[in-house]
């Protein structure tokens, strides 16, 4: 049986926190020097120096977003073509771009 190469897709956003934030670590060895692909789907790994599907982190089941945040978790994304942070938008039930803080005279 022949290895089917798969085509990966460029990504288009990702998470503002380093997917370690998350728990998610290399798949190959198990390390935490990662960052995001540009792949959709993966994430980088500097000591084994590829790309890889990574362990689930905390993904990999439901995520009580209140407790997240306790622990420091965001799930803001970086809009990688419009160079904005989105954040989620309850009522819309979507990402939309995140106001600016208002500084305080």
């Amino acid at each position: 049986m022949k290895n089917k190469k798969v085509r990966l897709k460029k990504r288009t956003w990702h998470y503002v926190q380093n997917p370690a934030t998350y728990e998610v670590f290399c798949d190959r060895c198990n390390g935490s020097n990662v960052e995001w692909s540009e792949y959709e789907h993966m994430i980088w790994c500097y000591d084994c120096k590829i790309d890889t599907k990574g362990t689930e982190g905390v993904f990999g089941g439901p995520i009580p977003i209140e407790c997240a945040k306790i622990l420091g978790m965001i799930f803001d994304r970086w809009d990688m073509k419009k160079k904005r942070v989105l954040t989620w938008d309850r009522e819309k039930q979507d990402y939309v771009p995140k106001k600016p803080v208002s500084k305080k005279p």
